[in-house]
Order: structure tokens, then C-alpha cells, then sequence
């Protein structure tokens, strides 16, 4: 284990089966063979600094790049969403982690603050934060990788200080990942940590973008009654047409038996939201900010744990049960409802991606936001077509 690196236990390492490794390079083709191209090559002295979720596939996302001989230094973007067998893993691979599960504030804070500490050459962001201390702390780097809306919103207002290439909005994730996969995954996650399924169930998904979106339509296609809520008249529009019903934010609180929030916000679901809902609501997020909902305040209320990622709150004449503590659904660690094939082109994306940032693809950049490059998202979905079967 590297010295500094922070994980839950180095043993659990051991929990990784070679054979589940050696599938996932069935389930993952795509980014499989961008990972065996970089192996191949030399990246000696190049420093990868990483801000995103440590899942059981970010072994076949980073490990390539260590092979090639990269330092790569990764911290999870999310208190909630760490597979700690995986990073153990990560860390007798030679990578440097900062992650567990249930990571307090604290904690997360320092692992931010541990990976921006050193000045590194790549970085690969979900969420804009690594980028921000980056550019607050004064370092440089030959260009960034930012995968989310959150992170967007963070960057609005910054003078950035070299060039960073948005992928949430690359059609390629936007159009297939955000507004589908997640709403796929999400409704069978919610199913095996509840035990509960949605037909007939009454479902408010808070925000109407590109993953709200999938996941009011997902859960309209498994026979729940949907209910949205969205600030922009047109989107809301767009989801009456659909067939959810669009209606005033207090009814709206006050009538579901389960709310969803998908905006990529902070700050979501406050206080007063949350005190409106009816008795027994249940309620979980799917954007990237784990402060969609109000956790803070609900962490000061009675609460009671149920059975893994599901707490009861009393909240003086209802009670409220929160899923995850507030963190992306889909993610929840521990529970076998995610298909890795559906992450395969975006997670080719940030291995592709890191891979020309290193090799001076954004040389003739200049300092600011950027789309992804074209060229790379069409070579992957080519690659992507050839090897669905």
C-alpha cells in the first residue's frame, strides 16, 4: 500500500475475483481495448490527479495508465459511492486512493485537499472541485476532464487557468448516459435496497434535464404515476407531453409516495420540502451533488437506520425515509443492480480523453472551457458499434 494512501482495508483487495476482472473485458470492450493501446505506451513522469467515483471499473479506466508508467493520484468525488474491495485493489495496483464508504465531511474535504496538493500534469474531475483547488491553489496543468453538470455550474464563474474539456455535454453521454442509462439503472437500485417496486407508485422526480428526464421516463414505462417538477417552462412542457403530470410544487411534495431529485444542484430539497411530504415518503437523489437534498438539517433530526443505505427521519408531524444518505442511487455501494456495459463509451471517453491531454492533444488550447473533442467521441462510438453483441 503507497503511504499515503487512505482506504477502508488494504485486505479487502483480496475480495477481487480474477475471473470477474477478466469478464469485464466482455462487458467492457470498448474502453478494454483503449486500455491495452495504453499500456503499451510510455507515460514515465506524468502525474494523473483524479476526482471521481472509485467503483469496480475504474480498475479498467486508471490501471492502463499506471501500467504505462503514470502516477496516478485519485480521491472519491462522493462520500457514498466507494467500493472499498475496488479500491484496495486500485492501491496494491500501484494507484494512490483517498477512499472509503461513508466518508464524513471532514474526510472528504482532506481527500480533495490531499490530491490537489501536488501538481500534476492530467486531471480527470466529476463535479469541478479538483479543478477549482487546482486553479485556487495556484498549479497548472496541460488540460482537465469535467464529466458533470455540477461541475459546470462550478466552473461558470472561474477564470480557468487552462484548458478544460466538458464530456457531460458531449452527445455521446449526454444524449445516450444522462438521458437513459441512469434512469436504467436507478429503478432496479431502488428496488433491491427497498425491496419495493414502483408500479402503480406514486413518483415526483424533481428537474426534467437530460437525467431527470430518463428517470421519470423509465419509471412511466414500469407503471408509476410521475409527477415533475421543473423551474424552465419548456422542459416542463416536454415532460406533459410525455405523460407525467406537471402540477404545483406544493401538491406536488405533499401527494408522492417517492421523490427523486435530478438537477445536479445543491440545495434541492430543503428544509420546508421536506417537512411537507407525506408520512412514509421515500426519498433519494440522482444528481452528482450529494446536497440536492437537505442533509445537513435532516442529520439533526431523529433518525433510525432500517436495513443498509435506508434511514427513517421523524420530522415533527411526518417522517421521511432517505436512501443513501443523499448520494447518487445508482452508485450505492455494495448492492449488484449496476450493468458495468452500460458505462463502457463514457468510461472509454475519460481513459481516451486522459490519454491525448498526455500526449499534448491540448497544446493548441486555449485557457478556458472546451467541448470534448469531436474527433475522439466519433472513434469511440465507431468502436462502440462494432463491438455491441
Amino acid at each position: 500500500m503507497t503511504a499515503s494512501s487512505r482506504i477502508k482495508d488494504p485486505s479487502l483487495a483480496d475480495r477481487i475475483d480474477p475471473a470477474a476482472l477478466e469478464w469485464s473485458r466482455v462487458t467492457m470492450p470498448v474502453t478494454t481495448a483503449y486500455g491495452e493501446a495504453i499500456g503499451r505506451l510510455d507515460l514515465s513522469g506524468s502525474v494523473i490527479s483524479c476526482f471521481q467515483h472509485v467503483l469496480s471499473d475504474t480498475a479498467a479506466t486508471l490501471l492502463p495508465l499506471v501500467r504505462a508508467g503514470a502516477r496516478v493520484r485519485l480521491a472519491a468525488c462522493n462520500p457514498d459511492s466507494t467500493d472499498d474491495a475496488a479500491a484496495a485493489h486500485l492501491v496494491a495496483s500501484g494507484m494512490e486512493v483517498w477512499a472509503w464508504s461513508g466518508m464524513s465531511a471532514d474526510d472528504y474535504r482532506a481527500g480533495l485537499e490531499w490530491v490537489a496538493a501536488e501538481t500534476s500534469d492530467a486531471i480527470s474531475d466529476m463535479g469541478g472541485e479538483l479543478i477549482e483547488a487546482t486553479i485556487s491553489g495556484g498549479n497548472t496543468v496541460a488540460g482537465a476532464l469535467e464529466a458533470t453538470t455540477s461541475g459546470l455550474h462550478r466552473l461558470e464563474p472561474l477564470t480557468l487557468t487552462f484548458p478544460v474539456f466538458n464530456w457531460n455535454d458531449a452527445e455521446l453521454k449526454n444524449r445516450i448516459h444522462n438521458r437513459h442509462h441512469v434512469g436504467m439503472e436507478v429503478w432496479p437500485m431502488f428496488s433491491a435496497l427497498t425491496g419495493l417496486g414502483i408500479h402503480g407508485r406514486s413518483i415526483l422526480v424533481i428537474g426534467f434535464g437530460p437525467v431527470g428526464r430518463g428517470v421519470a421516463l423509465r419509471a412511466l414505462a414500469l407503471g408509476a404515476a410521475v409527477t415533475v417538477i421543473e423551474a424552465d417552462p419548456v422542459r416542463a412542457f416536454e415532460a406533459q407531453q410525455h405523460g407525467c403530470r406537471v402540477i404545483d410544487r406544493t401538491e406536488a411534495l405533499a401527494t408522492a409516495g417517492v421523490v427523486v431529485t435530478a438537477t445536479g444542484r445543491a440545495g434541492v430539497l430543503g428544509s420546508n420540502d421536506l417537512l411537507s411530504l407525506r408520512p412514509g415518503a421515500i426519498v433519494f437523489n440522482v444528481g452528482h451533488s450529494n446536497r440536492e437534498i437537505d442533509i445537513d438539517w435532516l442529520g439533526n433530526q431523529p433518525g433510525t437506520t432500517m436495513r443498509r443505505h435506508i434511514v427513517r427521519y421523524d420530522l415533527d408531524t411526518t417522517h421521511v425515509y432517505l436512501l443513501n444518505r443523499g448520494s447518487l442511487l445508482n452508485l450505492a455501494p455494495g448492492v449488484m443492480a449496476k450493468a458495468e456495459e452500460l458505462f463502457d463509451p463514457f468510461s472509454a471517453m475519460m481513459t481516451r480523453g486522459l490519454a491525448w491531454l498526455l500526449d499534448g492533444g491540448a497544446a493548441e488550447f486555449a485557457p478556458g472551457l472546451h467541448p470534448y473533442p469531436e474527433h475522439l467521441e466519433r472513434e469511440i462510438a465507431r468502436r462502440a458499434l462494432a463491438a455491441r453483441f
